[in-house]
């Protein structure tokens, strides 16, 4: 059988006009979490709305049984009707169309049930009566009436007082109090302390005006993920306001504060996110132009990626051009963990070389020693996107590629290929022995030129790894010229910056001590591989007695240690030219 209103008539579907369907006050529960962060700002909200000065919050009672008592000195509630008609405000035109009011917030309550106890304010005449108003759950459910009834406590001369029950603790009860006036216009207090409260945009180097709103521009302010950008007249929220990193390390970020702005939608009825609209889209382009003039006014104004530059500059805001700096490039290290500074900037000349290359630590730091003893490390600065479009960044030389050739006695090996030698597998051919000392070892630098056609450099070199970037150490295979004067404490640094990459299991040893562990291996294979038998033996000893014993020597007289056939023998002498 077919219900009357689903039967279409002969033209046609009958109109339809949209309507409020009575499952949907059976579900009202559901509108809000009933969290008292959640009541604390809805209660405080009507309370402005009202024309609150003041608003009092009081407990009675303990043990998770408190009676929580909201209380203010606004024109107060002529109707109780309203209070359980979904939708209507009962706010005068100008606040219902300036603050998008809802007509809901009562419903955070709806879950606990309250009592209501209101005296209205009644322009140039005397106090009215009061009344009062006991909801419980079913009430806000459409399941049942409410009746009020005269109070002669109800606030006086004018005002709202609303009741729950809260099983919170009391110190739940005045934090989430204090969260939802912390940036609330009037004062507020709590069982008759007054609640601290912040300017939402203190601290905020550069404020602004715009459409109702005040943006504050601030520098550095070190925020969270989501953490909220807009003050609601107490409720804050996240709107995805601008942040705009510089290159020289600062961030700059905006915040709104409210005045009167309708334009702005919130989602209702809780108001924890904003509609996604043209106006809010206008909103978070206002506000990066405002940071962009909060840089602008900065003394040293900071460095701007060329995006920004360029949007300021279409906007009419004049953000200054970088200096002719970059930042200095120096190898990476094979360690996550090492969180070095960046190097300061410093001043590109015409000869600069831009890395545009990210080799692997252990050949960054081959390359990086190579470019030492050739004099052009100095040349070397380190790439920034953010840079490109400036015409100075792009006319700068950019290295595009390192290649290392690897020669002993007449035969040149591309050091690639000797890396691709895997002395393990039983069918591969061993690792040439030749190349362990090679007689020349040359690094080939491949160079592109905004103005001109691509070249090479070709940089001498004397230390070469011909293992892969997740080596162990026995398998780096440090290749040394054997003309190379390097030392084996340098080959050992070097050795840990390229291939040193400590476990971070549960079950390892801690970070000093992997490290510790590496260098003394690290150091073995050094003297190993550049020293005599004998003189790997010696700076072994010393490296023990160093590391273990030094520390118990007399600081004003001079140590002899003998070995003699296995027998240590230790002698304290008068400091030399003492």
């Amino acid at each position: 059988m077919t219900h009357d209103r689903e039967r279409a008539s002969p033209s046609g579907p009958a109109p339809v006009r949209a309507r409020v369907h009575d499952g949907a006050i059976a579900r009202v529960t559901r509108f809000f979490n009933a969290a008292l962060p959640d009541v604390f700002t809805e209660l405080l909200q009507n309370a402005r709305r009202a024309g609150a000065n003041r608003i009092a919050v009081a407990t009675e009672g303990a043990g998770g049984a408190i009676r929580v008592t909201v209380t203010d000195d606004g024109a107060g509630i002529a109707d109780p009707a309203v209070l359980l008609s979904f939708g209507e405000t009962g706010w005068d035109a100008a606040v219902a169309e300036g603050e998008d009011a809802a007509g809901m917030g009562l419903y955070s309550l709806a879950r606990r049930g309250c009592a209501v106890s209101s005296r209205r304010r009644v322009p140039g005449g005397g106090p009215v009566p009061g009344w009062r108003l006991a909801l419980k759950p079913e009430h806000f459910l459409g399941e049942d009436e409410a009746a009020a009834v005269p109070d002669d406590r109800a606030p006086y001369p004018h005002g709202t007082a609303i009741a729950f029950a809260a099983a919170e603790s009391l110190e739940a009860i005045e934090a989430a109090l204090a969260g939802a006036a912390r940036h609330y216009p009037l004062p507020v207090s709590f069982n008759g302390e007054t609640v601290e409260r912040r300017a939402f945009l203190d601290g905020a180097r550069h404020p602004e005006v715009w459409r109702g709103i005040v943006f504050g521009v601030f520098r550095n302010r070190h925020d969270g993920y989501n953490v909220p950008d807009l003050n609601f007249h107490g409720l804050t929220l996240c709107t995805g306001l601008p942040r705009i990193a510089t290159v020289s390390g600062g961030v700059w970020s905006a915040r709104a504060d409210m005045l009167s702005c309708p334009e702005l939608a919130l989602v209702l009825p809780a108001r924890k996110e904003a509609v996604e609209t043209p106006f809010l889209a206008g909103m978070r382009e206002a506000a990066r132009l405002a940071i962009y003039r909060a840089m602008a006014a900065a003394d040293p104004a900071p460095r701007a990626a060329y995006d920004d530059w360029r949007r300021a500059r279409d906007a009419g805001i004049a953000l200054p051009e970088p200096p002719a700096e970059l930042r200095p490039w120096r190898p990476g290290v094979a360690d996550t963990q090492d969180w070095r500074d960046a190097p300061p900037f410093a001043p590109v000349g015409g000869d600069a070389l831009v890395m545009a290359v990210d080799p692997d630590p252990q050949d960054a730091q081959a390359f990086h020693r190579a470019a030492c003893r050739a004099g052009i490390a100095d040349r070397l600065f380190e790439a920034d996107t953010r840079f490109e479009g400036y015409g100075r960044y792009d006319a700068l030389a950019r290295v595009r590629g390192i290649r290392a050739d690897v020669t002993a006695g007449s035969v040149t090996h591309p050091l690639d290929a000797l890396r691709a030698i895997d002395e393990y597998k039983p069918d591969a051919p061993e690792f040439p022995e030749a190349f362990v000392r090679p007689d020349a070892i040359h690094m080939h630098v491949h160079v592109a030129r905004a103005d001109g056609p691509p070249e090479s450099i070709a940089v001498p070199a004397d230390l070469a790894f011909a293992g892969d970037a997740d080596a162990w150490l026995h398998d780096a295979r440090p290749l040394v010229a054997a003309a190379s004067d390097i030392a084996p404490g340098e080959l050992a640094r070097l050795l840990r910056a390229g291939f040193f990459s400590p476990s971070d299991d549960a079950d390892a040893d801690s970070w000093e001590t992997q490290r510790d562990r590496f260098d003394e291996e690290a150091l073995h294979a050094a003297l190993a591989l550049l020293c005599s038998e004998d003189e790997a033996r010696r700076h072994t000893i010393a490296e023990a007695v160093s590391r273990g014993v030094l520390w118990a020597a007399p600081s004003d007289r001079d140590v002899r240690i003998d070995i003699r056939e296995r027998r240590v023998s230790v002698a304290f002498e008068p400091r030399a030219g003492a």
